[in-house]
């Protein structure tokens, strides 16, 4: 397993971190099924949402990933969006957030 990511939010928005994250493990889920029956207007709302929201959480990885994956979704790249769906999967798997105030949050990362 990797090691993991101990990413520090601003404490203000710690409180809604965890949720955005869980949010964003869900999205992987909805990806791989809108993938599965040729939905790439699903894949692209989903992708824009992460590329959007990411950075203003404090996670430009999530942002980055999402620009990719719209990216992807306009050359119809299935492969590509799979292999970006598993690495925000392996991302958000290796977080851990503390607000920068020092408190850990909880997070089922």
């Amino acid at each position: 397993m990797s090691e993991k990511l101990i990413i520090a939010v601003d404490a203000q928005i710690a409180a809604l971190v965890p949720r955005f994250l869980d949010n964003r493990a869900a999205d992987v889920d909805k990806i791989r099924a809108a993938l599965a029956r040729g939905d790439f207007e699903a894949v692209r709302v989903a992708a824009h949402g992460m590329k959007g929201a990411g950075g203003a959480y404090g996670f430009p990885e999530i942002s980055r990933l999402g620009a990719e994956m719209e990216e992807s979704v306009r050359r119809r790249d299935a492969a590509a969006i799979t292999s970006l769906a598993a690495r925000l999967e392996a991302y958000l798997a290796r977080i851990e957030i503390k607000s920068d105030d020092g408190q850990r949050a909880p997070h089922s990362g």
